[in-house]
């Protein structure tokens, strides 16, 4: 991997862990590194903050009410050119996406209009000042109250006389992918049409599937050996805990805290969350030669990044793998919070290891997931809670048979989040496109460098299809 300066170190590191832990926030991703990439310098003079009056409960008639931030950008529009929204996500929203990307070139070639929503619960879109560690106020996060704030703010565009003949398109990548496909589905009255990247549609508890793409990844991309390496050094780790002498030794060479006690099963779920990370970010977010390279790394002095995380203890200089202490960690972290709240009482995507089909073993069990539920949230966020919340998600929105038409579900192939997504066409016009050797929402930013021509092919047709749904003639600029 390459070596960064110190501080750059400890960010990277501090994300993959949070990202094993939290289940890989593609949305935060995106706005801390791709568009640190490509649009951290780029003029945003032409997007203005708004913010618009939303309905806590959009179900209840008597509901309270709260401000919402979007962010709006007519540099390009002129009359009767449609209107493109980037869907926020699991983080904080940034004026950013309105100045790079796919949502840019779209806006360029047909003089659009570009808005962001920032989802509820994030960032600055808070319907409470008090959440964080407010579980009580948790309960209006959901997909469905997101969609009905994005309805409400399509709603109050298309009563501006300037916007009533726009056609409405809809962007969203990793969970707000889902969102997208999901706008369409919910609101095809006020949506023509939307893009889905790396969409993970389908609601599932054990998402052991995940950690079975990491294999086929390492499998297919790695060097000869790498998978036997990876195998035998999760077995010595395991045998290591086993005794007090391993554990002296695993923790001499992982530089973990003297005081945290590694016998405690629960501490050694979050060590496996930690050094599974990187495998799992390589597979995400990476592309072949990465893996590759990490490959050559493992030897059997088992080097693995594990240090300077968020459980770096800065008074001891060591790493702390507590599960309590990552409790609290969540708790205190709003993007955090919600997101694992979100997947608590909706989703599930626990990314276990309770497949045979890969390298690390038992090591993650379902119970490690369900348990952080519980002690986040409080007792009543139990096994039974996160069935019924992917059970009705499923229900609501058809899993991975939604009745949608206009909708384009692009995927990587390499992306672990593919195996919940859509990759084979619905219909005619409900289309997949999965890119090959490409990662999580990579058709997005087809400008980075690090773009394969397969990705800048997938994204001029992903933008063919969009100008044909709403009726505009084609010009790709990628």
């Amino acid at each position: 991997m390459t070596v960064f300066k110190a501080v750059i170190i400890f960010q990277y590191l501090q994300f993959v862990y949070t990202s094993s832990v939290f289940y890989n926030s593609g949305f935060k991703y995106l706005t801390e590194n791709v568009l640190h990439q490509i649009a951290s310098s780029a003029d945003i003079s032409t997007t203005n903050t708004r913010w618009i009056l939303q309905k806590v409960d959009h179900f209840d008639d008597k509901s309270e009410t709260w401000k919402m931030r979007y962010f709006e950008n007519l540099q390009f529009f002129k009359d009767k050119g449609p209107v493109y929204i980037y869907i926020g996500g699991e983080s904080e929203a940034s004026p950013r996406y309105l100045s790079a990307g796919i949502i840019k070139a779209l806006a360029q070639e047909t003089n659009g209009a570009m808005f962001m929503t920032e989802h509820r619960y994030y960032g600055k879109s808070l319907p409470f000042d008090d959440i964080l560690g407010d579980v009580k106020h948790m309960k209006w996060l959901s997909s469905r109250q997101a969609l009905a704030d994005i309805a409400h703010l399509i709603k109050s565009i298309k009563t501006n006389p300037t916007f009533k003949l726009s056609k409405v398109v809809v962007i969203g990548g990793s969970y707000a992918g889902s969102l997208a496909a999901w706008m369409r589905l919910m609101y095809s009255d006020l949506v023509d049409a939307a893009i889905s990247s790396s969409g993970p549609v389908l609601a599932k508890k054990d998402f052991f599937e995940y950690i079975e793409k990491v294999n086929e990844d390492y499998e297919l991309y790695g060097t000869e050996e790498c998978l036997d390496k990876i195998k035998k050094d999760f077995v010595t780790y395991e045998k290591m805990l086993q005794s007090p002498k391993g554990i002296e030794e695993l923790k001499n060479k992982f530089n973990i805290c003297p005081e945290c006690d590694m016998n405690v099963v629960e501490n050694q779920w979050v060590f496996f969350s930690s050094i599974t990370a990187e495998f799992m970010f390589n597979s995400q977010y990476g592309n072949p030669q990465r893996i590759k390279e990490h490959c050559s790394t493992i030897d059997n002095s088992m080097r693995y990044n594990t240090s300077n995380t968020m459980l770096w203890n800065s008074k001891s200089n060591c790493i702390s793998f507590s599960f309590d202490y990552m409790i609290k960690g969540i708790q205190k972290t709003l993007w955090a919070y919600s997101w694992f709240y979100q997947t608590c009482t909706e989703f599930g995507y626990f990314q276990t290891t309770t497949s045979d089909l890969q390298p690390f073993g038992k090591v993650l069990p379902l119970d490690f997931y369900v348990k952080t539920c519980r002690n986040v949230y409080g007792s009543d966020f139990n096994e039974a809670r996160v069935d019924k919340g992917v059970d009705t998600t499923n229900k609501i929105y058809g899993g991975l048979s939604p009745n949608v038409t206009r909708v384009v579900f692009v995927n990587g192939d390499m992306d672990p989040w593919s195996k919940l997504g859509i990759v084979e066409d619905l219909s005619s016009e409900a289309p997949a496109t999965v890119i090959h050797r490409a990662s999580h929402c990579a058709d997005l930013f087809p400008e980075v460098p690090s773009a394969t021509e397969e990705i800048k092919e997938a994204a001029k047709h992903v933008k063919y299809l969009i100008k044909r749904w709403i009726g505009v003639d084609d010009n790709s600029m990628f």
